[in-house]
């Protein structure tokens, strides 16, 4: 995923004659402040286009300290400023120049998790797997659950399984949840490597055809799954379009053009029936 979105970032940045130095947190927020404190002390670089593990604790540095400074900051895939759960213009936030995503925010993830329990009518029992726990994508998971589950109690979550993203960790902390829950009947997961992993506890746990799961993130691992029945569907993720519509934002203001607040990104839901039709962004 952010290898896609490094990649587009510096193919916008070639296009539209920028030079670009990509940061890496190492999924760790105190990192990445202590990142854009050196940023901004440093004093060369007139624009920033951040994807933040925990937007609240960069929220004044970033849509205060940074524009004091002259520098122009576009913000994707996670919200500055606990606007995770806003919708619309009301994701940016005031002093950034524009936000770029959607595909990940609240109403995507209630829509999507609102289908899922449709195509999956009666009581079920529900694991969810998701990222950090401080992450939009993690709290945006959360309350689409919460809404879906007081209109649907029927579908009940029995296990939340935080991650750290990764396959391994994925297939460690599902196994657990499989043995505690011999009924469980689907697993929602919220990225495709966290999905691979859990297939594989799946696999080892000898519950294969017994489990439904359903994952937002549109991997190309994930288009396989589908096709091969691994997992029921997926929903694609926007890490390319994120990175390249966040450099061109910057570009367009310092060419002096109009730039929308909040740039909406397309996803899709993926099955077998369209699987081919589709293509995977990372």
């Amino acid at each position: 995923y952010l290898q896609a979105g490094i990649q587009a970032a510096r193919d916008a940045a070639a296009k539209f004659g920028a030079t670009i130095e990509v940061f890496d947190g190492g999924w760790s927020p105190s990192t990445q402040f202590n990142q854009l404190q050196n940023i901004l002390s440093q004093g060369k670089y007139n624009a920033i286009l951040a994807e933040m593990n925990d937007g609240r604790q960069t929220c004044t540095i970033l849509s205060e300290d940074a524009p004091k400074q002259g520098v122009l900051v576009a913000v994707a895939n996670n919200p500055l400023c606990g606007k995770d759960i806003q919708e619309g213009d009301a994701v940016r936030t005031p002093g950034t120049l524009t936000y770029v995503g959607g595909s990940q925010g609240r109403a995507a993830y209630r829509d999507w998790i609102k289908w899922v329990s449709e195509q999956n009518p009666g009581p079920q029992k529900v694991a969810v797997i998701t990222g950090p726990e401080l992450i939009s994508n993690t709290v945006n998971t959360d309350l689409a659950i919460k809404d879906v589950e007081a209109v649907h109690p029927e579908f009940k979550v029995v296990a939340y399984i935080r991650t750290d993203y990764s396959v391994p960790q994925a297939n460690e902390k599902t196994l657990p949840v499989l043995q505690a829950n011999p009924d469980l009947t689907l697993i929602i997961s919220n990225y495709s490597d966290m999905t691979r992993g859990a297939v594989q506890a799946i696999r080892q746990a000898g519950r294969e055809g017994t489990i439904k799961i359903f994952e937002s993130g549109g991997s190309r691992w994930a288009f396989e799954a589908v096709k091969s029945k691994q997992i029921s569907s997926t929903r694609t993720f926007t890490p390319y379009s994120e990175m390249y519509l966040g450099v061109k934002a910057l570009a367009d203001a310092w060419n002096g053009q109009p730039v929308a607040k909040f740039t909406a990104l397309k996803s899709d839901l993926v099955g077998s029936e369209n699987v081919d039709k589709v293509k995977p962004e990372y």
